[in-house]
C-alpha cells in the first residue's frame, strides 16, 4: 500500500509516518509513506496509481488542502482522501471530495490503527489494476480509471480518465483476461472494449462515452448491448442501496 502525506509541518509528517510504521506493522499491513511538506511537489508526483491513500492537512502554502482534493478528484476517483487538520470547521466541505475520513489533531496510534484497517478492507476493490508498457515505460492503470480499449493488429490502444492515451502490445483477449473477467467491461463491437462506468448513454447504434467519444456497436447486437448495460447499471444502483 503506498501512502502520501501532504502537510507543510515536517514534524507532523514525520509523526504520521511513524504512527503509520507502527499500525501496519501491528496489522501486517505493508506500508510505503512519501512525505511532501508542499503541494506543488505533491502534485508533480501524484498520478491516478501512484498512491492508493493520500492524508492531506487542510492548511497547506498557497494552495489548501481542499483545492488540493479538488485536483486530486479532477484526475482520480479512486484516490483515497483523509484530511487531518487542527479544526472542524471544514469538515462539511471536506466531505464533498468523498473523503474516506477527518482526523483532528493531535492524531492517536489507535485512530490510526482503527483508520488503515478500514482502509484495507475497501482498497482491494479500489486498487485493482491492469499493469502493461507503453513507450518504454511500465505502467499501473486502476480499473477504475480506464475508459475504452481499441485493438489494432497486436496491438492495444487503451485510454484513461486523465486523457492520457496508451499504446501496447496486447490483444482484446488478453486484455479481458488480465481484468479477471471484471464484469465493467463490455464488448460492444470487434475489438473494442468499453468501461460501463464511463457510458454516459448507447442510442441509435451508437455508444457515447464520458471523454466524449462515441463508438459504434454491432448492428445485430445493438439491443443485447443496451441491455446488458442497463443490467449493470441496475445491479450497481442496488448494491450502493444496500
Amino acid at each position: 500500500m503506498r501512502v502520501a502525506v501532504v502537510d507543510d509541518e515536517i514534524e507532523a509528517i514525520r509523526t504520521l509516518r511513524d504512527l503509520l510504521a507502527l499500525s501496519a506493522d501491528s496489522l501486517g499491513i505493508s506500508v510505503t509513506v512519501d512525505g511532501f511538506s508542499d503541494s506543488a511537489s505533491f502534485l508533480s508526483a501524484f498520478s491516478p496509481d501512484s498512491y492508493q491513500i493520500v492524508f492531506l492537512d487542510i492548511y497547506i502554502d498557497e494552495t489548501d488542502g481542499l483545492e488540493l482534493a479538488r485536483k486530486i478528484r479532477g484526475t482520480s476517483e479512486s484516490t483515497m482522501i483523509i484530511f487531518c487538520t487542527t479544526s472542524r470547521e471544514n469538515m462539511p466541505e471536506a466531505f464533498r471530495f468523498h473523503a474516506f475520513d477527518y482526523l483532528v489533531k493531535p492524531i492517536s496510534q489507535e485512530r490510526v490503527t482503527t483508520l488503515l484497517a478500514d482502509a484495507e478492507k475497501v482498497l482491494p476493490e479500489l486498487t485493482k489494476y491492469i499493469s502493461f508498457s507503453s513507450n518504454r515505460q511500465e505502467i499501473r492503470l486502476p480499473l477504475s480509471e480506464l475508459v475504452w480499449t481499441q485493438s489494432q493488429g497486436h496491438y492495444l490502444h487503451i485510454k484513461a480518465r486523465s486523457g492520457e492515451e496508451y499504446t501496447t502490445r496486447m490483444t482484446t483477449k488478453e486484455f479481458l483476461g488480465s481484468v479477471n473477467g471484471d464484469k465493467r467491461f463490455l464488448i460492444i463491437n470487434k475489438g473494442i472494449v468499453v468501461n460501463m462506468d464511463q457510458i454516459r448513454r448507447i442510442e441509435k447504434g451508437s455508444c457515447s462515452l464520458t471523454d466524449g467519444t462515441s463508438f459504434p456497436i454491432k448492428v445485430r447486437e445493438a439491443g443485447q448491448i443496451e441491455q446488458q448495460w442497463q443490467n449493470y447499471m441496475f445491479d450497481q444502483l442496488r448494491e450502493g442501496q444496500k
